[in-house]
């Protein structure tokens, strides 16, 4: 299981990525700052369903993957579902 997490001007998100899909939003975070819009593989937290989260790279200040397919991530995973990391 692995999160993407996003820091922008006084938020934060967290998101789990979609299984499989952590090579692909580890490519696409390099676009943090620049003017363009990316496409991120996760998990909507509401239904447990794949999705697609659009993202506005010039809003992103920072942004980091954590953990990997292969295992749990205990800090992250615990919190329960995404959006607003607390």
């Amino acid at each position: 299981m692995a999160y993407v997490l996003l820091y922008g001007a006084g938020w934060t998100q967290r998101w789990q990525v979609a299984p499989g899909g952590v090579s692909a939003v580890e490519n696409e975070i390099g676009q943090v700052g620049q003017d363009k819009t990316g496409r991120l593989a996760i998990i909507d937290p509401g239904s447990g369903e794949p999705t697609t989260l659009m993202v506005a790279w010039r809003h992103i200040a920072s942004a980091v993957v954590l953990g990997s397919d292969d295992g749990p991530v205990a800090s992250v995973a615990d919190e329960g579902s995404g959006g607003v990391y607390r």
